[in-house]
This record gives C-alpha cells, structure tokens and sequence, in this order.
C-alpha cells in the first residue's frame, strides 16, 4: 500500500507594522509594534520578530544608500519588507511550500522556496498598503489624536480594525502574474456603443453636481475611468472582494476614499465612492459634500438604474473582443501589458478567470513566475524602451516568447515540442491575429 505524500501550501505566518521612532529606548520595543497578525501571539514574540526585522534593515543598509530591502528567503519562511511612508515598515512572513518524504534515514521536509516569487508577494504587500490609503489615508495622517485616544493609539486603531478584517481574506495561493502587473483590463468597444457610454456619464456628472467623476465597468472590465490606474486597480480589487460584498443587500456602497490626482500627486478626498451593480455593470461615483445623501440616492435610483439596464443589454450584444483561454491546456495563448497605462489583456487566465477554472486550464506556476521574471527584466533602468525579443523553453516543453518596445511587454505561451523556426512562425501568427495595430 503507498503511502499518501503530505503537502503543505503556501500559507501566511505573520504580518505586521512597525515604527521603530515610536520605542527609541530599551525596554520600550512593545511600542514600536502598531499591528500584528496573528494577534494571539505572545508579546516577546512580537518583539522578537520586530527586532529581527530591524537588524535585517540596519544591515541591509551598510551596502545601500537608501533603504532598499525588499526580501529575505530562509529554508522555511520568505521575509518581505516595504516601507510605504518614511518610519513605517510593513513585512509579510510567508510559509514555504513543502512536501513530507521518506528516506532511509527517516522522514523529511522538501521546501520548495522557488514557489515563491519575490515580485509577485513584494506586489501584494504594496497592494495592502493601497487599500489601506484609499479609505483611510497615509499612516501619518491617520497620526492624530481621537476622541479618547492619543495620536499612537488612534493610528493603532485604525490599522486592527483595517487589517484585522483585510488579512483574513488574503488568497495568496492564487496570487499570479496579474498582482506582478497592477493592471486592468479595458473593454475595446465600437465608436457607437463608447459614445452612448460617455454621453451617459457625461449625463451624470451634469445633471447631479455633487458628483466629480466616474467610473463605469462591465464585467470588471474598463469602459470610462476619471481616476488614475493606480487607484483604479486598486477600487476594481476592492468590488471583488469580501470587503465590497459584505455589506447589506439594498444598502448603497458608500464610502470616503482619498484618491491620488494624476496632475498634481496630491490626494484628493471624496466624502462619498458611491458604487452600484446592475447585471453586469458597475458604476462607481465620486462625490463631494452632500446636503440630502438619501434623497440624492433616490434620484439616482431612478434616472440611473433603467439606463444601466439598457446599456448592460447592449454590452451583452457585443462580440466577445479578445478570446479566452480554450480548454486546450497545449492551446496557444498570450498576454499583453502595457506599462503607460497599466492596461492587459489576452486569453490567459487571471486573477478571479484564474480562481473560477480548472487547474488544467491554467498556466503552471513556473510558467507564471518566468514572465514575471521576464517582466522584471524589462523594467530595468537601463532596459526601459527598449525593442527585444526573448524567447525561453522550460524542462517541460513550454515555450515562452516575449517581445518588448516603448514600455509594452506581449508574452507567448506555447505548449508544445517544437523547433525554434516553428516557435517563431506560431509567435508570428498569435500576434497578427490578437495583436493588430501595436508595434509588435
């Protein structure tokens, strides 16, 4: 009888934030701690962990003029450090995947760091700290004293009650290229269609003056957005998450967001991110200070909501613009990004395509983490704008050709035995189908 392998998966070990100016003195380290996840864990272990955070940065240090540490891997657990404001550290401890085997000598532990993409997880990390901002604003603004509570305490509140709830729904098993991207996906749409879309939000924006921009979605992708790609990535996150759905049926999604201006860099505060889904449209309003908030509901209920119906119809009627992933796993498929505007598309599966498929119809995750570190390579510095073209083959017989020019990165993924001259031809061939009117 074979005996069963015990795996063990990607898992979060801990999470938390720290800010060293806040315990500069021996004995006061418990102060430095602003959250921690798991929040059972015993002090002394909080500050161990701290601690050894803070070593890690300091050395760090000796061999860069900025505070540049990203990541830290060990046998069983990967380390990675952000410092989203000047004080404030952010570090995830992830757990390494590994299997139990057997030997001779007896039982074992086989890790398998490699599962572990630096840039992917550095990315969910960012990510976290994004959401935070868009509801609550930088840590430093949330510094402040409260009713009852001093500035350290209220900043402290404000993090357990976010990340308390933010943490436990992390799917970091599923975390892919996508969260390495930051993108969003624009619905390409004919010129009669796009201008009854923008006259509809042109509509909106003069008829209730309170509202400032918008943004409109149609199966979570981007048909108008007022907002920059950064936060527009980040909203689209929050609709698709448990954040969004928890709330009340019939109530109105309404919350106070901070939205970065793209002229100037600044936040901009809206009082009121007022979202609604009518069958496959979303709609996102940004709105200044309103008198009557629930008579202003009731009017848009009606002049928005039959309009909504109607054109969620006609978006319906479109064919579908791009093809998705077949069930074919050898299938041919592609992905493009492009940096400037933070826009994919293509037909492999992502994010929630990635979470809703069979395991068979998704790309392998070292697939996944060599276009990532593809990607990484085209963003350097010196490597920026460039025209090039790569072309690799894993042990297993997948092809992966990328192909790059002024920020816009397309990747080819083929599934098969083939030679070189075929890989080309097939590449050729993906490209003038999908890829019409783009440099490649």
């Amino acid at each position: 009888m074979s005996i069963p392998v015990i795996k063990a998966g990607l898992s979060l070990r801990s999470f938390y934030i720290f800010n060293s100016s806040f315990g500069p003195k021996e004995g006061e380290e418990e102060k430095k701690i602003l959250f921690y996840h798991p929040q059972e864990t015993d002090i002394d272990s909080k500050i161990k962990d701290v601690g050894l955070s803070e070593a890690i940065v300091k050395f760090s240090n000796t061999f860069t003029n900025d505070e540049s540490v990203q990541a830290m891997h060990t046998q069983k657990t990967c380390q990675l450090y952000y410092q989203p404001e000047p004080g404030y550290w952010m570090i995830m401890v992830l757990n390494v995947p590994f299997e139990r085997k057997t030997r001779e000598t007896g039982d074992y532990n086989e890790y398998h760091g490699d599962d572990i993409h630096d840039t992917i997880y550095q990315a969910v990390l960012r990510q976290s700290y994004k959401m935070f901002r868009l509801f609550l604003g930088t840590f430093e603004s949330n510094l402040k004293p409260g009713e009852d509570l001093d500035a350290v305490a209220n900043l402290i509140g404000k993090l357990e009650e976010f990340y308390g709830k933010y943490i436990l729904h992390l799917k970091l098993k599923d975390c892919d290229v996508l969260d390495a991207f930051g993108s969003v996906q624009y619905l390409p749409l004919n010129q009669l269609v796009f201008l009854r879309v923008q006259n509809f939000i042109n509509m909106i924006e003069a008829t209730f003056e309170p509202i400032k921009q918008c943004i409109f979605l149609y199966d979570d992708q981007v048909i108008w957005s007022g907002i920059n790609p950064t936060d527009l990535y980040t909203i689209i996150e929050y609709l698709n998450g448990p954040m969004f759905q928890t709330s009340s049926p019939g109530q109105e999604q309404s919350r106070k967001v901070y939205i970065q201006e793209q002229a100037t860099g600044q936040d901009k505060v809206y009082n009121f991110m007022v979202c609604r889904k009518v069958q496959n449209v979303t709609l996102c309003l940004f709105l200044d200070q309103v008198e009557n908030e629930q008579a202003l509901y009731d009017e848009l209920n009606a002049v928005i909501n039959p309009q909504l119906s109607s054109i969620s119809v006609s978006l319906g009627q479109l064919p579908e613009a791009t093809p998705t992933a077949k069930e074919d796993p050898t299938a041919p498929k592609f992905i493009y990004f492009n940096e400037l505007n933070l826009h994919y598309r293509g037909s492999i599966r992502l994010g929630v395509q990635k979470r809703n498929s069979p395991p068979a119809t998704t790309i392998p995750n070292d697939v996944m983490n060599l276009i990532v570190d593809l990607l990484d390579d085209g963003r350097r510095p010196e490597r920026r704008g460039a025209a090039e073209e790569t072309i690799l083959k894993t042990h297993d017989d997948f092809w992966i050709v990328k192909r790059s020019c002024n920020a816009r990165h397309v990747f080819v993924v083929l599934n098969k035995s083939s030679t070189l001259i075929d890989v080309s031809e097939e590449t050729k061939r993906i490209l003038d189908q999908n890829m019409k009117g783009v440099f490649f």
